[in-house]
């Protein structure tokens, strides 16, 4: 089995436990996430299966999509439900006028300051292990897109918002910040990621279908192809098959929109991926096309 399995991740479960119950129903340990996803957080979470697991950093996966509710009132250490309530403090005074009216600061090119407790390296450490241990440590702002900011609807004291962003966005950060902007604190009770790079959460399995005897959800497995489709993609002959299989390079003749530097798939007549590969310079003057390289091949027992 190689592929991209859509997840339907349910709370309380971390990222590696989907992992582990895939392993599980797959019968097999080639399995891999394509990012973490909180444990408080439930909805998409694109799992690769088999020898599809090296193609993971190919993935155009920089937009993704979530809903999420904002509680005031209360601060807490992992800006979320399950952490201890840091600070408390008043919220009579906001509006959803107020809440609208703020949104502005939040979309577009900002800077965020992640979550103590996330997955981000900290001298080689994640920095959850330290905040879990006491260790006093400020992990610095960084600049994260959001595409878009809307507010859904409000029922003091939640508010409900839909955003799409780019990677490296956390939802509970844009709370805790929103919430002090509005002269209040606040923390996120519930998120669920509705879209990954294209990949949409109405398209994946719920983890509790997943089982070794009844193998319907296999089905829903998403080919190579289907799984790189969003790069560009060159059908390529027999011969070119075999010399990418060898890690040879080869020609994409007479297409003028790749560009050198750019990502692309490759699959056989048959419509099965071959390879990854990279375009390299043109051709040469009089002979359209560009060289493109293999970067990661897929065999032909795959």
């Amino acid at each position: 089995m190689n592929g991209l399995l859509l997840i339907d991740k349910p709370a309380g479960m971390t990222s590696h436990d989907v992992v582990a119950k895939v392993r599980w129903a797959a019968r097999t340990r080639k399995v891999g996430h394509t990012g973490t996803l909180d444990p408080d957080a439930t909805g998409l979470l694109p799992v690769t299966i088999g020898s599809c697991t090296k193609l993971s950093q190919y993935l155009l996966l920089d937009r993704k999509t979530y809903h999420f509710t904002m509680t005031f009132g209360w601060s807490t250490e992992t800006d979320d439900a399950s952490g201890e309530v840091v600070e408390r403090a008043d919220f009579s005074h906001v509006s959803a006028q107020d809440i609208e009216g703020a949104l502005g600061a939040f979309r577009g090119e900002i800077m965020q300051r992640p979550p103590r407790y996330s997955a981000i390296r900290v001298d080689g450490k994640r920095a959850y292990d330290l905040a879990r241990a006491g260790v006093e440590f400020e992990l610095p702002e960084r600049p994260v897109f959001v595409e878009r900011l809307e507010l859904e609807r409000v029922e003091m004291p939640r508010a409900h918002f839909v955003m799409r962003c780019g990677s490296g966005t956390y939802v509970r950060s844009l709370v805790r910040d929103l919430g002090e902007r509005l002269g209040s604190r606040a923390h996120t009770s519930m998120i669920r990621r509705t879209e990954v790079g294209g990949f949409l959460l109405e398209d994946a399995v719920k983890l509790e279908e997943l089982s070794r005897d009844d193998t319907g959800w296999h089905e829903r497995v998403l080919s190579g192809a289907r799984m790189m489709a969003q790069l560009a993609q060159y059908v390529a002959t027999p011969e070119h098959v075999e010399a990418l299989r060898y890690g040879k390079r080869v020609v994409v003749a007479g297409d003028d929109t790749l560009v050198r530097g750019q990502m692309m798939s490759v699959v056989d007549e048959s419509g099965e991926l071959v390879a990854v590969c990279e375009v390299q310079e043109e051709r040469g003057e009089g002979y359209p096309g560009h060289w493109v390289r293999p970067k990661r091949v897929l065999s032909a027992h795959d």
